[in-house]
């Protein structure tokens, strides 16, 4: 069997790589790497994160005897922004999938959307005090607030996804991430908190070679033109594209279609 030549780097933080196993399971030419979980009591779990993708990209590199393509999904293209400034070398091109530069507002933007789709629902007035509790006082303990208070409203997952095909892929998110293995909320709070205190603002990648970015035109987590100026910040060189589905193409669309089919 030949080396892969992508290197996929889901979002999350926690999640795995199941859903796109189960819509790809022929896509040998992905590497599918499932993120290691954080570790219990760790300082930086972020930082230990972005090290063990920078070891998972040196490893496919020297097993391919090439450059890779990083496709980077959602949170993932904070390890891709990583692996691009500590070993451009080593990296073909790069696409970004719904990328997310600020995931605490891109969970408020999700959250917002899901109070005007569920503003009658029993819970709506929970989520609508935890959002103005956040507003007057910005910080990750409110942002928990607002998130749990999101997770008391009905098919929340369902609001990832576009309105074209997307109905398939949203009934197939909610059953899979009730699998084993599918989402770890310690780890998506112990590596979200972290990441929220590194320090975020954009800069020029050492990468140079060709970025592709998708962002959906249904996504409710991304505001594309606010978020195209960050990235292109990051990646002077990029080509942005958008695209009809939600927050994850790549569960909607093809691979050919997300620029990273077989070649």
């Amino acid at each position: 069997m030949s080396v892969p030549s992508v290197l996929y780097l889901h979002g999350g933080p926690g999640l795995g790589p199941v859903f796109e196993l189960a819509r790809y399971p022929d896509a040998t030419h992905v590497h599918w790497w499932r993120q290691p979980l954080a570790k219990p009591c760790a300082a930086r779990p972020f930082l230990d994160l972005q090290a063990s993708a920078l070891e998972e990209l040196r490893r496919l590199a020297a097993e391919r005897g090439a450059p890779v393509t990083l496709a980077a999904s959602s949170f993932g293209a904070h390890l891709a922004v990583h692996l691009a400034r500590h070993a451009p070398e080593l990296i073909a091109r790069i696409v970004l999938l719904a990328p997310t530069f600020d995931p605490e507002q891109a969970a408020l933007r999700l959250a917002r959307r899901a109070f005007r789709v569920h503003t009658d629902h029993p819970c709506a007035g929970q989520l609508a005090i935890a959002l103005a509790a956040y507003e007057d006082d910005p910080g990750r303990p409110r942002f928990w607030d607002v998130f749990g208070a999101l997770s008391l409203l009905p098919d929340v997952t369902s609001l990832y996804f576009g309105p074209n095909g997307g109905e398939a892929a949203a009934r197939s998110f909610a059953e899979l991430i009730e699998q084993p293995g599918a989402f770890d909320g310690p780890t998506s709070v112990a590596t979200s908190d972290d990441f929220s205190a590194i320090d975020r603002r954009p800069v020029v990648s050492a990468f140079s070679g060709p970025v592709t970015v998708l962002f959906g035109a249904h996504d409710p987590m991304i505001d594309a033109q606010q978020d195209q100026a960050v990235w292109s910040v990051i990646f002077p060189q990029a080509e942005f594209f958008k695209v009809e589905t939600g927050h994850f193409p790549l569960l909607e669309l093809t691979l050919e279609e997300c620029g990273i089919g077989a070649p």
